[in-house]
């Protein structure tokens, strides 16, 4: 099993509950990216008709331990003959981090289409970046990521394309948990590149307080992925981040909305 694999995926405990391994050095913050999938992962344990998630919805309310497991009570709230709704707690020494719902529908005839992104510019023609600081949590020789940063309109643009190198397993909705994952890696840093800062240079204190991602197409999280942010809103110490996952046809996949603190350090 791949490290990435064996960090998106969760396993029952003895009490019915779900445990996920721990992400990295102890002591260090929890990537907030890595609970969220991991709460999806518990959530789709428990759906046996065939359904796949539709939107995920997390809060988070307390920074973790990225060195220890994180243990995920599943509540079922709803199962019908197409839908299904579960919410997920994410709880730490019995302190809870997260809050999440998850919404699973099976796929049903009716209108298609998806926007496509613009960008001219191909995977291949970028250098192999990473992220866009430390990432001591995330397994980096299973994930290529190459981003470029856009001024040439009145806005900023980052473009993040990215791909999962090593395998996963079987299950399609672990593709999602990767794309989920992996739309995390720089939470609010869009928010402040609008004010010529970055999360790099340490002038604010940043962490996502929300994430929302609603999927349309399925993944494929093995092939080139773009990732397009834009901040349209800061204000009260919180910004907004809006998201748009593409396919490697360019295709819309998901739309993601990510809001986080983003506070002048005194």
């Amino acid at each position: 099993m791949s490290v990435l694999a064996r960090l998106l995926d969760v396993t029952r405990d003895t009490n019915g509950a779900f445990v996920g391994a721990e992400s990295g050095p102890a002591e260090k913050r929890a990537y907030g990216g890595h609970l969220a999938a991991q709460a999806m992962a518990a959530a789709c344990h428990t759906i046996d008709n065939g359904a796949s998630p539709t939107s995920l919805h997390v809060q988070f309310l307390r920074g973790g331990d990225a060195g220890s497991p994180v243990h995920y009570d599943v509540e079922r709230v709803y199962d019908g003959r197409t839908a299904a709704s579960r919410r997920v707690l994410a709880r730490q020494d019995k302190r809870l981090l997260t809050t999440a719902t998850v919404s699973f529908s099976i796929a049903a005839d009716g209108p298609e289409h998806a926007a496509h992104a613009t960008t001219q510019h191909e995977p291949d023609q970028l250098p192999a970046t990473g992220p866009i600081g430390p990432a001591p949590s995330l397994p980096l020789d299973e994930i290529d990521i190459r981003y470029e940063d856009d001024w040439s309109t009145s806005e900023f643009v980052r473009r993040l394309w990215w791909r999962i190198t090593a395998p996963l397993g079987a299950q399609q909705w672990l593709q999602q948990c990767a794309a989920v994952y992996v739309t995390d890696i720089y939470g609010i840093d869009p928010v402040l590149q609008v004010h010529g800062h970055t999360m790099t240079d340490r002038s604010h204190r940043t962490a996502t307080t929300d994430s929302s991602i609603w999927f349309h197409r399925p993944i494929d999280a093995g092939e080139w992925n773009l990732l397009e942010s834009r901040s349209p809103a800061a204000a009260r110490g919180r910004g907004l981040v809006a998201l748009n996952l593409y396919d490697a046809q360019k295709v819309l996949t998901a739309t993601l909305v990510q809001e986080g603190l983003a506070v002048l350090r005194a």
